[in-house]
């Protein structure tokens, strides 16, 4: 019996690594989605009915973008310059101000800005 329970709290422990370990090795995890108006937000919101769009965002370490925007993205920060393809996968790791805008943007589009601290 009581080999049945360590190798269950084993068991409970692996997963438990697992669903924590890509996580933190990400680090924040930030979607930048779709909506008009302004065309691209970030998409900070919990579910269906409590989406939340902003267009400045603060964070902690390592921030992991996702495109899910119509376009790619242009992400000025103090690495240089990059390009995001629609449905790619960004890590930014160093602090500093980031400026996302769309690629070809229209001028009354919005500009997207990303603080790591």
């Amino acid at each position: 019996m009581r080999r049945l329970i360590l190798i269950g709290i084993a068991g409970l422990m692996l997963t438990a690594s697992a669903v924590a370990g890509p996580n933190a090795a990400s680090g924040t995890k930030l979607i930048i989605a779709m909506r008009d108006p302004g065309c691209h937000w970030f998409y900070v919101g919990g579910g269906p009915s409590q989406r939340k769009f902003v267009k400045s965002v603060t964070r902690t370490g390592p921030v992991t973008i996702l495109n899910l925007d119509e376009a790619a993205l242009i992400i000025k920060g103090p690495g240089g310059t990059r390009h995001e393809k629609v449905g790619a996968t960004l890590r930014l790791k160093a602090k500093g101000v980031y400026r996302i805008t769309m690629v070809k943007q229209a001028p009354d589009d919005n500009h997207l800005k990303l603080t790591i601290k």
